[in-house]
């Protein structure tokens, strides 16, 4: 069963951490002031949200995802996500990467999607990094890459991101040091960085919302355009490693439930 509660922890981890989107003090209360124990008040956030506070966007936006307290409301979770994204929040950032990778509330976009996923592991979030690392590695979307995908899942797994990608990846690249040797210095790098943006604060990517292909209707009389097949640059690639690098926090299936992938 999906868990609210895990993407808000992650959340409140991502903001003691890294203070973004303001300090500490500026953090909604999100336990209810209605008495009950240990839940989040759904009015209370859409107050917060309807402000700006980029936390309560993202909290809420969770809840809109799986429908715990409110009306589930994809579409709407993906605009809250965006619009704490905007407002520079690492953990909206990945929550909408997340989102746009599986198609979630509107049509998917994975190369969006590395680009906030980017932001939010520059920012410091362990999720964020072992994501952007098993989307490289695993060829999600993406041009796969396993020099940069394992550099993030070693600098995720140093900051005590779950799952054992990093292991993994090491294993099936255990003939090609040269490339391990290329991730571990790329890792050195990123650690520059992430340490860099500390203080610099980095612009959010712009998010451009992709079209939603269950509101396009093809147009019969319109020719097909024709296919082109462009060959792509860069490193030769190797089979795909038995290894399963799906994200930390998958997206919740329709009905709510979830399957727990390491």
């Amino acid at each position: 069963m999906f868990r609210t509660g895990l993407l808000i922890l992650a959340i409140s981890a991502g903001a003691a951490r890294l203070g973004a989107g303001g300090s500490a003090a500026d953090a909604p209360q999100l336990l209810s002031t209605s008495g009950e124990k240990g839940g989040v008040d759904p009015a209370q956030l859409e107050k917060l949200a309807a402000g700006g506070n980029p936390s309560a966007c993202v909290t809420l936006g969770a809840l809109c995802e799986t429908g715990e307290g409110v009306k589930i409301d994809p579409p709407r979770a993906r605009a809250l996500y965006a619009q704490a994204a905007a407002a520079g929040h690492p953990t909206g950032a990945y929550c909408l990467g997340r989102v746009l990778q599986g198609g979630i509330g509107g049509g998917a976009d994975p190369a969006q999607a590395r680009r906030f996923y980017e932001f939010a592991a520059v920012a410091g979030l362990p999720v964020a990094q072992y994501d952007l690392g098993a989307m490289l590695a695993g060829g999600h979307g993406v041009q796969r890459d396993y020099v940069e995908g394992l550099a993030w899942l070693i600098l995720a797994s140093g900051n005590h991101a779950g799952g054992d990608g990093e292991q993994r990846l090491r294993a099936h690249l255990a003939k090609r040091p040269q490339d391990i040797a290329a991730a571990e210095q790329r890792a050195a790098v990123l650690r520059q960085r992430i340490e860099a943006a500390r203080t610099s604060r980095p612009t959010p990517p712009e998010f451009v919302p992709p079209p939603d292909p269950s509101a396009a209707a093809e147009d019969p009389l319109k020719p097909a355009a024709p296919k082109v097949t462009i060959p792509v640059a860069g490193r030769p690639t190797i089979a795909p490693p038995v290894i399963d690098l799906a994200p930390a926090i998958p997206p919740p299936s329709s009905s709510g439930d979830r399957q727990d992938k390491s």
